[in-house]
């Protein structure tokens, strides 16, 4: 047995394929119950799961050393949920692989969505990403919760597809208070201001010279470009990247210098 060890201390969500609103510890996977255990049917964004490499296909046959096999959905369930932060060891059949993964369980929050929020939101549309359906779900979350993922009857909405505002649900983890991004831009001092966005470019003004970082954040929290700019002076100054293959939809662009940041929601057509 191949061996791979993951300690994270977020919370992932381990369900059916329809979700209520609910909170609770778990580890990141979408699931439904098979004769040798769960089959993982997606693995949420920016999870334990997701980060220690558990892939959708991929087979649950034992939680903490004990068999799941015979389980129905609501056991599995039980199981694979628990104490926040308390580690859990998974065996994972892969093809002709038998893997053993440790994961640190924390508290994630699955919400129901009011399809109206994401309709006046964008006005009359009939369809909307994944991106776009995040950052309506963003303006909800609770205090010191991070979102994940959006889910529509129980998946993952992926990236290349547009659905009805119908059905749709939040997955958010609980993250510390000092690690919260929004906090964070709260308490910190402001590094620029924003003067233009584009697949090739990001144009800012700084407000004091010294080293920019400036970073290109996806509608699920995922970083998809990093600049460093060194030795900036203050005023206009520009990065480039290459943003050919990313996703229509909304971003984030964080400015950092100095110990200051900057957050600019902007979109991409």
């Amino acid at each position: 047995m191949r061996k791979l060890v993951f300690i994270a201390s977020f919370a992932a969500v381990a369900s059916t394929l329809a979700v209520a609103s609910e909170t609770f510890g778990g580890i990141g996977v979408t699931i439904y119950a098979v004769r040798d255990g769960v089959r993982v049917v997606d693995v949420i964004p920016g999870s334990p799961a997701a980060k220690a490499g558990l892939e959708a296909d991929d087979y649950i046959i034992a939680v903490d050393g004990s068999s799941i096999a015979g389980n129905d959905i609501e056991a599995s369930k039980d199981v694979l949920r628990g104490t926040v932060d308390k580690p859990v060891e998974l065996s994972v059949v892969r093809e002709k692989d038998t893997l053993s993964v440790t994961l640190r369980r924390a508290r994630i929050a699955v919400n129901d969505m009011d399809s109206s929020s994401v309709e006046n939101w964008y006005g009359d549309r009939s369809e909307y990403s994944s991106a776009e359906i995040a950052e309506v779900a963003r303006k909800t979350l609770s205090k010191n919760y991070e979102l994940l993922s959006v889910m529509q009857d129980g998946r993952v909405i992926p990236d290349s597809v547009t659905v009805r505002a119908k059905s749709l649900s939040s997955v958010s983890v609980e993250t510390a208070e000092d690690e919260s991004p929004t906090i964070k831009s709260k308490t910190s001092r402001a590094a620029a201001t924003l003067e233009s966005f584009s697949r090739t470019k990001v144009g800012f003004r700084l407000l004091k010279e010294g080293t920019a970082t400036v970073r290109i954040v996806s509608a699920n929290g995922e970083m998809v470009a990093r600049m460093v700019k060194e030795n900036s002076l203050a005023g206009s100054q520009s990065v480039e990247w290459n943003g050919s293959r990313a996703s229509v939809g909304r971003y984030m662009v964080h400015i950092e210098q100095n110990g200051a940041a900057s957050a600019f929601p902007v979109e991409l057509r």
